[in-house]
């Protein structure tokens, strides 16, 4: 299990509250939603400020330089852009894959009787 930030490095500025925060914006991610945030709360981020929550693939939060300074020194791998999209294409069919061993699985009970079987004479 590992936390990662790329190297994207996008110039924006930002909206936080009542001001503006103008930097170089990265991303980090990582293979659990549980590791990716309490990387979030190590180097003071707001779990509020997570990008698509509820999807484990795309899930990230966006992070300026210092703040991904400040990960790498608690032991996130940088990446670069490439290989941060070949993890999520990993993460995308592993996921795929659990779904629908889910839906085999719930298919199968589904056809199962659900009660003694009984043989009319």
């Amino acid at each position: 299990m590992a936390v990662y930030v790329d190297n994207y490095f996008k110039p924006a500025r930002v909206r936080n509250g009542g001001r503006w925060v103008t930097a170089e914006w990265c991303h980090l991610q990582a293979d659990t939603r549980e590791e990716l945030d309490a990387m979030a709360d190590a180097i003071g981020l707001r779990r509020s400020w997570i990008q698509f929550p509820e999807n484990p693939v795309k899930r990230h939060y966006d992070v300026t330089r210092p703040r991904r300074a400040a990960a790498v020194a608690l032991g996130a791998i940088e990446i670069g852009m490439l290989d941060l999209a070949r993890l999520r294409s990993q993460w995308r069919r592993e996921l795929e894959a659990r779904e629908s061993e889910t839906t085999q699985q719930n298919e199968t009970t589904d056809q199962q009787p659900t009660g003694p079987e009984r043989k009319e004479d």
